[in-house]
Parts: structure tokens; C-alpha cells; sequence
């Protein structure tokens, strides 16, 4: 079995050192996978530092003392891709999450768009980080994706292209995503809810110089929109 990977926050500028793991991960890993004392196990901070570490005594607060005796850093995937897309209803929002570290999204964007459904709220975000820390987790990325502020598309966009990214917004009627070719510059992708964007939100960002793509003829959900073409991007 391999080493677990557990998120601690902060962790020290150098190895050898100490550091503390907090209750709620120290139960993940002396609970559910049943470490024991000097047993092996990879600390990251979820900004590409990785601590390869044994596990030290559990505390009487439920913490852990974990043993550091090497830090290495984990590059973030090139090129950058980043995600702006509606908010899906219910369970949805985990699955959509879920694909994001995984398949090396740098940042999502929640999208506010007319046709959205679920509008997003501050309430979202403690359950938001939480999916997006156990994705890192399990698919061993060392680079937690943030979360941005949500926004209207026009906004994401423009924001976008003011940090250099290249845009494209997915909307029926572009080229085929699959044709655009290798995705080698920082991007980033647009997925609008399932009632697509308006006509009005399409020409705001393509007057931005957003590129319209299509992922088929068929109408997807947001959560499998957004991991299409996260794989499209990183397979092609």
C-alpha cells in the first residue's frame, strides 16, 4: 500500500524538522488508514511542496508530530489551465470538483450566468476546499486549485486575458475543440450551465477575443464538460 498523502497547510523551509498535523488529518490517517508510529507518509501544502515524512506519536489534542527527513517540490502542469464554469446543482458540484486537481486545473472560477441555475454562495466554500483537498489527495497532485471569486463571464474573461491567459468560451456552433490542436499557453476554459450562455454573454467575451469552441453535438453537463476539455487539453 502506498504512502497516504496528507494536506498540512504550512509546512517548515527545511529537512530534517518536526511538523505538526492537525487533528482532523491526523484522524485520516491514524483512522482510516490505520498508520502506526514511524510508519511512512508524504505531507504536501497544496502550492507544490511535498515533505516526505514518518509518522511521530498522536498528541492527547489529536494531532500528530510528523517527522520530516526530505521536501521536494512538484512543478505545476504546463501549460497552466484554468476553469470558469456555472455551478452545477447538488452532488454535481463534487464531481465537477473532483476532476479539477486531478487533471491539473490551476483555478476555478464559479461562473453567475442568466441561465444558471444554482447561483453561488460563501456557504459553498468550506465543503468546496474540502472536495478539492481529498481530490489532491487521492490523485497524489501537490498543487491544491484555488478558487476565485464568482463573476459573470464577461468578468472572468476579461480578468483572464489581463494575466496573459488565451480564452475560449464553449458554446455549440465553434470549432471542434479536438481541432484546435495542442494547448500549449497558460488558458483558460469557459463552460456556461446547461441552458448554455445568452447571446449577449457570448459577444461580450468573444469582443474580448475569446475563441469559441464545441465539444460535439452533444449538450453535456457542466461536470463533464469541464473535464473534457481539461483531458482534451492535456492528452492532445
Amino acid at each position: 500500500m502506498s504512502a497516504p498523502w496528507i494536506f498540512v497547510p504550512q509546512l517548515p523551509p527545511s529537512a530534517p524538522s518536526t511538523c505538526r498535523v492537525d487533528a482532523d488529518e491526523a484522524k485520516h490517517a491514524a483512522g482510516s488508514r490505520r498508520l502506526r508510529t514511524g510508519d511512512r507518509m508524504h505531507l504536501f501544502d497544496g502550492r507544490g511542496v511535498i515533505a516526505d515524512a514518518s509518522m511521530g506519536v498522536l498528541n492527547r489534542d489529536g494531532s500528530i508530530d510528523a517527522e520530516i527527513d526530505a521536501l521536494r517540490a512538484q512543478p505545476l502542469l504546463a501549460p497552466m489551465l484554468e476553469i470558469a464554469s456555472a455551478v452545477p446543482k447538488g452532488d454535481r458540484l463534487g464531481t465537477l470538483l473532483e476532476s479539477l486537481g486531478p487533471l491539473g486545473a490551476a483555478r476555478w472560477t464559479p461562473l453567475n450566468c442568466t441561465h444558471s441555475v444554482v447561483k453561488w454562495s460563501i456557504s459553498h466554500e468550506p465543503r468546496t476546499r474540502r472536495v478539492l483537498i481529498s481530490a489532491c489527495k487521492q490523485s497524489h497532485q501537490s498543487w491544491l486549485p484555488q478558487i476565485a471569486a464568482s463573476c459573470a463571464p464577461e468578468v472572468a474573461a476579461r480578468d483572464a486575458i489581463s494575466r496573459g491567459l488565451q480564452v475560449f468560451i464553449g458554446h455549440p456552433g465553434g470549432e471542434l475543440i479536438s481541432a484546435v490542436g495542442r494547448i500549449s499557453s497558460p488558458t483558460s476554459f469557459l463552460i456556461g450551465p446547461e441552458g448554455g450562455f445568452t447571446e449577449a454573454e457570448l459577444q461580450a467575451v468573444e469582443a474580448l477575443g475569446a475563441r469559441r469552441v464545441s465539444l460535439g453535438s452533444a449538450i453535456l453537463r457542466i461536470e463533464l464538460a469541464v473535464s473534457c476539455v481539461l483531458a482534451n487539453a492535456r492528452l492532445a
